[in-house]
């Protein structure tokens, strides 16, 4: 996944890991865990990120396909993730989401008392976060999440069986 805050990672992650029947790693339950246990302490992000990709890589060990729920904030957890899954010969999909600011800024402004306590949850404090927010190229597929859910759900499971149509020409590998 990749996106700015309250563009429905997440909503979307989750529909897509239920209609893949794979796993969800979700990178703001790692971090919550770890800051619940050890406090907030500054080396509990890297820790997150350091127990994401080894729960990413016992599931492409395993042969199963992954969806990873994270920001993709840096373009060095995206250099991560493309190792990760050339590693294990596995195609990779970056699903970038997006939507307006207004609907963004009102998603924010409502997950107030929902979320954990480091996620952003006002325009303001996002504002202050955005130019953390390293700007590359990936290919993925994009959507506007303030579409249905099944509008976006359709789009990325389309471009899903692109992927793997692609990779079975060029593969000999058998793909289940």
């Amino acid at each position: 996944m990749r996106g700015y805050p309250g563009t429905g990672k997440s909503t979307i992650a989750r529909a897509i890991a239920a209609r893949l029947h794979a796993p969800l790693i979700d990178r703001d339950i790692l971090r919550q865990k770890a800051v619940d246990i050890f406090g907030d302490l500054p080396e509990v992000g890297r820790f997150s990120y350091e127990m994401m990709f080894a729960l990413v890589a016992e599931q492409l060990e395993l042969g199963l396909s992954v969806v990873v729920d994270t920001p993709l904030t840096y373009r060095t957890t995206y250099e991560q993730s493309r190792e990760l899954a050339k590693a294990f010969d596995m195609p990779i999909l970056v699903v970038h989401c997006q939507c307006s600011a207004e609907v963004q800024r009102r998603r924010l402004e409502g997950r107030k008392g929902k979320v954990s306590r480091f996620q952003i949850t006002s325009w303001e404090e996002w504002m202050q976060w955005k130019p953390l927010f390293e700007q590359f190229e990936t290919e993925g597929c994009v959507i506007d999440t303030a579409n249905p859910l099944d509008d976006s759900l359709a789009k990325v499971m389309r471009t899903i069986h692109e992927l793997h149509a692609q990779e079975s020409l060029y593969s000999d590998k058998p793909r289940i």
